[in-house]
């Protein structure tokens, strides 16, 4: 099958590339709005950026539990677990997960850890989704050199009360997701949501049996109320998420000597948000809107590890190591919207964000049953970052528009508390990035796009001043690390004629990556199995991306095709060999009929991954590690009996096909079915 796929891949794309064909599913989707990728609305058809987006539509249909799998069909996309099966991330054109922004309603949810913010969202909230691919710095600052992925969980609701209800199964986890939504509006104008979830996700079985500790739960709650009059647009919200999820780790990692053992626990990943909002739209001709938000988020984390080693002569270490973080962000930002006459528009704005880290870290050593050591470190450091940002479009005449943007950052951070190290260090920096991209309409009312833009991400806390543990070995952190940067150049088509196509070739260029490497005598680490931290070298990448779709009669057929290639260069390595698959994407053909006078849709989709391989470096030297391809096939049934209901049925992996994705630790389902269905009062 993969071979099928493969072919079928290729062929595509290239009578694609032949017929000069870009970014959304279908001519609708061209001629949707959004948002996110230049802060102001604008059509798919003429986005500068590479840009997709995820309808209502899409996610009523949406059956999993998860919303990085609500994004995994979009070209550019990866997924990223990290063994931890509840808490999946995304990667986007081969980049880590750290370096990609994760937007809630307009907010950035941060985090500190190397593997990337968790998409911690219950999805039956989810409206829409909006994903920028490539960096967006310039908009949405020092996380978003990879791209941005904007949740928008708002919704206007005209009725004077509404309750969605939710419930989804999946049979490969024995697992279920339960959610009631109530939404309510008065006639002055006040509105008002109030929600909560709970999710339940037993072992994942796979074709080679259950996967031990891929178990995870959550649940949460929201409550908003809102105002709006014909000017004025304000509103409170109040969110919780609380996470525990069992870390699957791979045998070879696991039970490498010396290592007997390596258990990996996270028992808690909450996350507390309170967030204002309010906008301001004048009558004045000039001044557009002003809009101010401002939030604190609370994030507390328990990640425990347990390394059990054997040394000689018949030493048992049995090692514990309990760390708690809390993490505080405070932010704000003011953003207004301007416009010139008919042909200039000017967007700007000031955001001001505060991150603070608590940590006790509390290590004990036993040696053949008899306790011999403990530490307790404890951490306190704060990154504060403010940022002037810039934004003109200008349309030159009726078929051509240049947008510039800039931004300047001014980034300080301090390690404020800690009982294991002598003097604090302290860093900041000053520094802008820019963009320029331009957008040329056809006469047949297609575009072509040019983008030029540059992507920039400070460390993070724990590279900075707090470390980390990666099994019995500490990670040492540099106060004087240098931010990661990245240039993107893309040029694109889109068309919505007959074929509806978006196609983007883009090229990246990072540099100063941050990465763990061993200690140097130098670096007066405290054991020789230590690691620091490092900015070790730089990333090269250049791909086509394509999503494309064609209606025959009662059939849409789509397609969404990534070729991706990735250098890796650092550390005495210098490959192409980075662990990314060459070639992925779906291929689906939808059948829409009504059935008993209701609309029903049956899809058929092959999802399909090239093998991919990775060279890494370590103390024995350069290890290799492969990924076979993989090609599975998926049955979806979306059926609606009534106005206000809905059902979703999918039977996932038809052939039963036992695969891993390249970016993913664990083994993916097996042969299993997921069904959700909703209504509506």
């Amino acid at each position: 099958m993969l071979l099928a796929c493969t072919i079928v891949a290729k062929l595509l794309a290239i009578s694609l590339l032949l017929a000069s064909a870009n970014t959304l599913a279908d001519t609708s989707v061209l001629e949707e709005i959004v948002v996110t990728a230049t802060r102001t609305e604008k059509l798919v058809r003429v986005n500068p950026y590479s840009v997709s987006l995820i309808t209502q539509e899409k996610i009523g249909s949406f059956n999993q539990d998860q919303l990085a799998d609500l994004v995994d069909e979009l070209p550019g996309v990866f997924i990223s677990d990290a063994g931890q099966a509840g808490q999946k991330r995304i990667r986007i054109r081969g980049e880590d997960a750290r370096r990609m922004a994760l937007l809630i309603d307009g907010q950035e949810f941060l985090d500190h850890r190397e593997v990337g913010v968790p998409l911690l969202v219950d999805p039956s909230r989810i409206q829409r989704v909006e994903l920028v691919r490539g960096p967006a710095s310039v908009l949405y600052g020092p996380k978003a050199m990879g791209g941005v992925i904007n949740v928008i969980t708002e919704s206007t609701h005209a009725e004077r009360f509404q309750a969605d209800l939710s419930l989804t199964l999946n049979s490969a986890t024995d697992g279920h997701l339960i959610s009631t939504q109530l939404h309510g509006q008065t006639a002055g104008g006040m509105q008002w949501n109030l929600g909560g979830f709970r999710n339940d996700q037993g072992t994942r079985d796979t074709p080679d049996g259950e996967v031990e500790n891929t178990a995870y739960e959550s649940d949460g709650a929201n409550l908003g109320i809102g105002y709006t009059t014909p000017h004025h647009r304000w509103r409170i919200a109040l969110e919780q998420f609380r996470s525990e999820s069992g870390v699957y780790v791979e045998p070879e990692v696991r039970f490498s000597p010396p290592l007997r053992d390596f258990i990996i626990e996270i028992p808690r990943r909450d996350r507390r948000k309170t967030r204002i909002d309010y906008r301001y739209t004048p009558t004045a001709r000039l001044l557009q809107s002003i809009t101010f938000d401002a939030f604190r988020q609370r994030s507390d984390r328990e990640f425990n590890t347990f390394p059990l080693m054997t040394l000689p002569p018949g030493l048992n270490i049995d090692t514990s190591i309990l760390t708690t973080s809390d993490l505080t962000t405070d932010g704000a930002s003011l953003h207004t919207d301007w416009q010139f006459g008919d042909g200039i528009s000017v967007i700007g704005g000031l955001q001001w964000m505060s991150d603070e880290v608590d940590q006790i870290r509390d290590r004990q050593v036993s040696t053949n049953g008899i306790p011999t050591a403990q530490q307790v470190h404890t951490d306190s450091a704060r990154i504060r970052t403010s940022a002037l940002y810039l934004q003109g479009d200008a349309r030159v005449n009726d078929a051509l528009s240049i947008l510039v943007g800039m931004r300047t950052y001014d980034v300080d951070s301090d390690h404020l508390r800690s009982n294991h190290v002598g003097a604090l260090p302290n860093n900041s920096d000053a520094h802008t990035v820019a963009s320029v991209s331009a957008i040329y309409s056809t006469a047949s009312n297609s575009t072509v796009r040019l983008v030029w833009s540059e992507g920039y991400i400070y460390p993070s806390l724990l590279n900075l001043a707090v470390g980390a543990y990666a099994g019995s070995k500490f990670i040492n952190p540099v106060p004087t690390l240098r931010p990661e940067t990245s240039d993107t150049y893309e040029i694109g088509y889109r068309t919505g004629e007959a074929w509806s196509l978006d196609a983007v070739a883009f090229l990246t260029r990072s540099r100063n990556y941050i990465d763990h490497v061993a200690c140097l005598p130098s670096d007066q680490c405290l054991t020789a199995n230590d690691e620091i931290y490092r900015n070790v070298g730089e990333a090269n990448s250049h791909g086509i991306e394509l999503i494309v779709s064609h209606p025959w009669r009662s059939i849409d057929l789509d397609a969404a095709i990534t070729w991706i290639k990735r250098e890796k260069v650092y550390e005495g390595v210098d490959t192409w060999d980075s662990g990314i698959p060459q070639l992925s994407g779906h291929i689906s053909a939808t059948y829409t009929t009504s059935q008993w006078r209701n609309p029903m849709s049956i899809d058929l989709a092959i999802r399909y991954e090239s093998d991919a391989t990775e060279v890494t470096a370590t103390r024995q030297g350069q290890v290799k590690r492969a990924h076979s391809g993989w090609g599975v096939l998926d049955l979806t049934i979306d059926y609606r009996p009534s106005v206000n209901t809905r059902m979703s049925l999918a039977l996932a992996n038809l052939t039963d096909k036992g695969y891993r994705s390249a970016s993913e630790n664990i083994d993916a389902p097996g042969r299993h079915a997921r069904l959700r269905l909703s209504v509506t009062l």
